[in-house]
């Protein structure tokens, strides 16, 4: 038989190995102390919070991680002790021996354990920020599963810290506690024979212990603040807007007078740059924009700020809030429907081509909001060097978002961030919440006053069909129908011939017409312009300068517009452009500029002329038709006086009338005998009616309703005028050429 030898184990560590394995602490409270009169110092407890008002030391600590910390920083001052008891520690330690060596005190010192700091005989002065650290892997993945988005809280690294009052989690708090109770189902159950917890049945105790942890936090707080907003005029607080402004918030926040459809970024509070007694909360969201210099949409910000307020307010009152709380009244005018119709108006634009012709009625988006009505260009591609006003919707692009090849995700509960190309991607990718976002300022282009603007959309309308066409102009049955021959070929179908071998030329169609001043040239375009709907851009000298360094770049400028825009160009009185060219080297190189460009146009272009005979035989070979027009005789005249009287008819019956007498005297009487031109006819008339409407506006007994008339006398007086002038201006030619005969 075998000896059999017994091994004493020391007591201790029997101990140690029937002593069970100590809990994973659940809370560890510690604060972080800034002493006034000594070095900084920390207290920890677990599971436990301090009462900062009696604490006087830590209880024991398992130095085991913590599923969360709670850490609040402290400003604390030790209590000074009385005179007297300063001179009982004196005479208690006898005076000081400077020339004693004390290094052998100050290396036992050194070995010895620091002895902990705690609160105790320290005065509270300032209470600072609390701040959750979790450390709990479970708990970090249950919060990111359920955090959708949340750009202000940094959810990577092995520990996230959440500050009071824990905004990402209490926005969650809904999501979490359905997860808990998911995580419910899978727990193992208690008599089950599996010793082991399982990764969900921790990651619901650690769950659970958040839930608790800040269940009289959303007691205290959220309660108070959800049963405001439930009511039928929801109302907020100042210090519960927080809650309100959730990141990721389909709302709406006004911006430059106009309301935007954005995403909630960010809000907190700030102070006022100029009064930091002011505070104010900062919100930034962010909104979908197409670039003003291509077809590309991407996210841009927006910041808006909230001024203090005291008691309650509306939340449709402020500046920026979520959309749910306007849709639910009946106030809302279906604002919602109307934003995801415009944006389907702008997506269109931008996957149509770029450009819209459109009319405006209404203010320019820019700083002065100048009012314009009239026809207008909607522009996605900013042509380089283009003046804009200036305005408030530079907005700041975020391109820390790139183009996808496939579509944004759908199945979330929150509007993602994107970045699309009209070039690359379909329509169809933009949901109904990316339409909602889509910024309403384009660029446009006002085709009467030649000048770029911020445009809003919704003050922009479909060119209608006209109700009334213009008449034909002076140029004859044979030449109208020619003109319209080549604007319908040009503008309208679709089969795309020239004849031209090189290809870009000769493509274009390039009308001349010519004739004396006010006999219809300018109308014949404005005319072809609204037979074919189609805009009318319309340049003079002017616009294209005499320069001969910039002016070919400006004719490119202008002829790519027109084609881009399927327009109709004209070029009124192109005399500079046309005529022979000479010794002045300047002059023929616009001409030669002009000559090159008009041959690979490929759009509409007229072109009008005083001085036919003065035209450069280099440019009529580019010329496909040249049209010209007569002076106008009295049955012409006589035309011209009955479409006026007919347009004042259709577009002020009621309001403004012509008498019979009047009629009669302008068609049959003295003043269908004055050999006006047309521009000279309209002036006439529209200075007879300023005339009636002036002597209406002196009566006594007059009223703004009722109608004014037009009578025989008022155009007299202007007949009177007109001839006076003409023959004062004959005289003094006449005077002239005498003076230079006589040289």
């Amino acid at each position: 038989m075998a000896d059999t030898k017994t091994v004493e184990v020391p007591a201790a560590t029997v101990a140690a190995a029937n002593e069970a394995p100590k809990p994973t602490p659940r809370i560890r409270y510690k604060v972080e102390c800034e002493d006034q009169y000594g070095p900084k110092f920390d207290c920890k407890q677990d599971d436990a919070p301090f009462d900062l008002q009696v604490t006087t030391g830590p209880t024991d600590v398992d130095e085991t991680m913590p599923v969360f910390e709670i850490i609040t920083s402290l400003k604390v001052a030790s209590k000074r002790p009385k005179y007297s008891d300063y001179m009982k520690m004196f005479k208690a330690d006898g005076p000081l021996n400077l020339e004693d060596d004390d290094d052998d005190d100050e290396d036992d010192d050194e070995k010895k354990p620091k002895p902990e700091r705690t609160l105790e005989g320290k005065r509270i002065v300032d209470v600072g920020q609390t701040r959750m650290v979790i450390h709990s892997p479970l708990l970090l993945d249950a919060i990111r599963e359920v955090v959708e988005y949340y750009p202000s809280q940094n959810l990577t690294g092995d520990t996230i810290t959440v500050h009071e009052p824990y905004c990402a989690l209490v926005h969650y708090i809904t999501e979490l506690r359905n997860l808990s109770n998911s995580l419910a189902l899978e727990r193992t159950p208690a008599d089950s024979d599996e010793a082991e917890k399982t990764d969900a049945d921790v990651k619901y105790e650690h769950l659970q212990t958040l839930l608790e942890f800040l269940d009289p936090h959303v007691e205290k707080t959220v309660l108070p603040a959800r049963r405001r907003l439930k009511k039928d005029a929801a109302t907020v607080t100042w210090d519960d807007m927080w809650y309100l402004l959730r990141p990721g918030s389909l709302s709406y926040a006004m911006h430059d007078d106009t309301w935007l459809g954005v995403v909630i970024r960010e809000a907190e509070i700030t102070t006022d740059s100029d009064n930091p007694d002011i505070h104010k909360w900062k919100v930034t969201a962010w909104l979908l924009d197409h670039t003003w210099y291509s077809s590309s949409i991407r996210t841009a910000e927006v910041s808006v700020d909230v001024p203090y307020f005291e008691g309650e307010k509306t939340v449709t009152s402020l500046p920026i809030y979520p959309r749910e709380y306007l849709d639910k009244t009946e106030e809302s005018g279906d604002r919602r429907a109307k934003f995801v119709q415009r944006g389907a108006r702008m997506r269109d634009i931008i996957w149509d081509g770029g450009h819209a012709y459109l009319r405006h009625d209404g203010e320019f988006a820019d700083e002065k909001k100048r009012p314009y009505k009239g026809p207008l260009i909607i522009e996605t591609t900013l042509p380089s060097g283009s003046d804009m006003p200036d305005h408030k919707w530079s907005l700041t692009g975020d391109y820390s978002v790139e183009e996808k090849d496939t579509p944004p995700k759908t199945n979330t509960t929150v509007t993602q961030p994107i970045a699309l190309n009209a070039e690359k991607h379909p329509r169809e990718w933009m949901s109904d919440d990316h339409l909602f976002l889509l910024c309403p300022i384009m660029t446009g282009f006002a085709l009467d006053e030649k000048t770029w603007a911020p445009v809003h959309i919704d003050r922009t309308a479909p060119v209608a069909a006209p109700k009334y066409l213009p008449p034909d102009a002076n140029i004859g049955d044979e030449n109208g129908e020619i003109i319209k021959a080549l604007s319908h070929r040009q503008l309208k179908s679709k089969v795309k011939w020239s004849a031209d071998f090189v290809k870009g030329k000769g493509a274009g169609v390039a009308v001349l017409l010519y004739g004396p001043p006010g006999v219809g040239k300018t109308y014949t375009v404005e005319a072809t312009a609204a037979h074919t709907r189609r805009p009318m851009v319309s340049l003079t000298i002017g616009d294209l300068g005499t320069n001969e360094e910039s002016i070919e770049s400006e004719i490119t400028k202008w002829f790519d517009l027109a084609h881009r825009w399927r327009a109709v160009l004209l070029i009124d009185e192109a005399d500079i452009f046309l005529e022979r060219r000479s010794t002045d080297l300047a002059r023929n190189g616009i001409v030669t500029a002009f000559l090159r460009k008009m041959e690979y146009f490929g759009g509409l272009l007229f072109l009008t002329t005083n001085r036919v005979e003065h035209i450069d035989d280099a440019f009529m070979s580019r010329v496909h038709v040249a049209i010209g027009f007569e002076k106008l005789d009295v049955d012409k005249r006589r035309g011209i006086w009955e479409t006026f009287f007919q347009k004042l008819v259709r577009e002020c019956e009621g309001q403004i009338r012509v008498c019979e007498e009047a009629q009669a005297f302008v068609l049959d009487g003295e003043m269908a005998e004055q050999e006006w031109n047309g521009r000279e006819i309209r002036n006439a008339f529209q200075s007879a009616i300023a005339i009636a409407e002036y002597e209406a506006s002196k009566d006594p007994e007059w009223k703004e309703d009722d109608e004014i008339v037009v009578k025989e006398e008022h155009f007299r007086r202007v007949m009177l005028m007109s001839k006076k002038f003409h023959d004062h201006v004959e005289k003094a030619r006449k005077d002239n050429e005498s003076e230079w005969s006589d040289l």
